[in-house]
């Protein structure tokens, strides 16, 4: 008996496991797509690498630590006050995420579609590193390869920014 009931504890974790780390990958989306960077500085370890591998020649590379992280993140905004800085949106399409569990550690290969500021069109994919730390998993690694890249020609460009959306109560 004690066999089965250990399965079913390990099943449990495992499913839980996917789970947070999911949850870990849509955080990262969402923080990034509200221009929340401490949320999103919240969702790599301390000693986390990111590569940049395809977005424009001045930013691709390697970046160590949450600290230089963020200031990647920092200089792939593009600056704007009041009104300007509504004008423009940015959202992310995540999908196909394969997660690979080892223990405390996971790897994970997902693709995206981006549209940057209404008219740059990204489609790539993301390598992750992820590891379990003690309040939830976190990227220890994070490879963004850009596979395609397209300016798009628009007009007229209306909606709303993923934080007056967030803004509204539910």
């Amino acid at each position: 008996m004690a066999t089965d009931l250990d399965a079913l504890v390990a099943r449990v974790r495992r499913l839980e496991d996917l789970e947070d780390i999911r949850a870990t990958w849509l955080d990262y989306c969402n923080q990034l797509d509200s221009a929340n960077l401490e949320g999103l500085a919240d969702v790599f370890t301390e000693d986390a690498e990111v590569q940049m591998d395809g977005l424009f020649r001045a930013l691709d590379g390697s970046y160590h630590g949450r600290d230089a992280i963020i200031d990647f993140y920092n200089q792939t905004e593009t600056p704007r006050d009041g009104a300007a800085a509504a004008q423009f949106m940015t959202g992310h399409l995540s999908t196909n995420m394969q997660i690979e569990l080892d223990g405390d550690e996971a790897t994970s290969l997902a693709y995206f579609f981006e549209i940057v500021d209404d008219n740059l069109v990204l489609i790539g994919t993301y390598q992750h590193r992820f590891r379990r730390e003690a309040d939830r998993w976190r990227f220890a690694f994070l490879r963004i390869s850009i596979r395609f890249r397209a300016r798009l020609e628009a007009s007229k460009v209306t909606g709303q920014h993923l934080t007056e959306i967030l803004a509204k109560p539910i």
